[in-house]
């Protein structure tokens, strides 16, 4: 090219020009000047876009930090006058005695990743789990809570399929990787659930974490995405609410946070800190669920 500074300029020509021609370039008489530059594609800098990508990643964890502080601190919202409190909690490996006294509640959640990386906080947790003065308590395995020995002790508190506390229509899914199980699980998925309880989100629901020491990405069950998403289709078609009115999870300890879609509230409920756990660094989440027929959800803290 005769241009060294990359960008073209000079006269523009307007008879020259082909019908074809973008409108503003037509427009331009003869022996204007044209100024826009067109900036052609350069090779960037590998290390110059990982420093921006660190810089939106933590851009984006100071507002989400930002909103959960401002939550906390703001007026706590009306109590609903018939409703269950749900105290939820997830991902504590092996931390659970550093929380102080749970709040009071009527229906205890773990979404699962109680065990810590020593592999030896069975018991404990189970014997702190039954000290919980709750009227219900529920426990989702997660991905680290391997063989059928954390079943066989919870007992009864173990979810796996459908069940009820109180007025609330419950669901739980333990941990599966995406396949044959996972979908067989995430078909029984009933219709006008309360409380959906999983370990992994779904697909692209707060699931944003790191894949390795440089990258992040989206690493929820796209099998669960594909459930919800049929039966938010199924409810847009009936019109009235089919889909789980709220969805409780953990396992992506980044991903902390609400998010309201089609008629389910969707929370992560991790409590440990980003990466591999090595404290608690939220508390646990408070809602109250109507059973009045009202529907309505109101988060107390988080």
């Amino acid at each position: 090219m005769d241009h060294p500074d990359r960008s073209v300029r000079g006269p523009v020509v307007a008879a020259a020009l082909p019908a074809s021609a973008p409108r503003a370039l037509r427009r331009c008489r003869a022996g204007a000047f044209c100024t826009k530059r067109l900036h052609l594609p350069s090779a960037a800098s590998g290390v110059a876009v990982f420093a921006a990508t660190g810089r939106r990643v933590a851009r984006r964890r100071a507002r989400r930090a930002a909103t959960v502080r401002e939550e906390a601190q703001g007026a706590a919202p009306a109590e609903l006058s018939h409703a269950t409190r749900v105290v939820a909690i997830s991902d504590t490996h092996g931390f659970h005695r550093r929380f102080p006294r749970l709040p009071e509640g009527d229906l205890l959640i773990h979404c699962g990743d109680a065990q810590g990386n020593s592999g030896s906080d069975l018991a404990d947790f189970v014997e702190w789990f039954r000290q919980q003065d709750f009227k219900h308590k529920i426990f989702v395995r997660g991905n680290h809570e391997k063989g059928r020995e954390w079943k066989d002790r919870l007992g009864a508190v173990y979810l796996r399929g459908a069940t009820h506390c109180g007025k609330l229509k419950l669901f739980g899914i333990p941990y599966q990787p995406d396949g044959f199980m996972q979908m067989a699980y995430s078909k029984q998925i009933p219709e006008q659930l309360d409380l959906l309880v999983t370990h992994e989100p779904p697909h692209k629901m707060l699931d944003y974490a790191w894949a390795s020491s440089f990258r992040q990405e989206h690493i929820g069950s796209k099998t669960l995405k594909s459930a919800l998403g049929r039966l938010a289709h199924k409810s847009r078609i009936n019109k009235r609410r089919l889909s789980p009115r709220v969805h409780l999870f953990g396992h992506v300890h980044e991903g902390r946070g609400k998010l309201e879609k089609n008629g389910t509230l969707f929370l992560n409920v991790s409590n440990a800190n980003p990466g591999m756990a090595r404290t608690l660094q939220h508390p646990c989440v408070v809602l109250d669920i109507a059973t009045d027929g009202s529907g309505d959800v109101r988060v107390v803290s988080m």
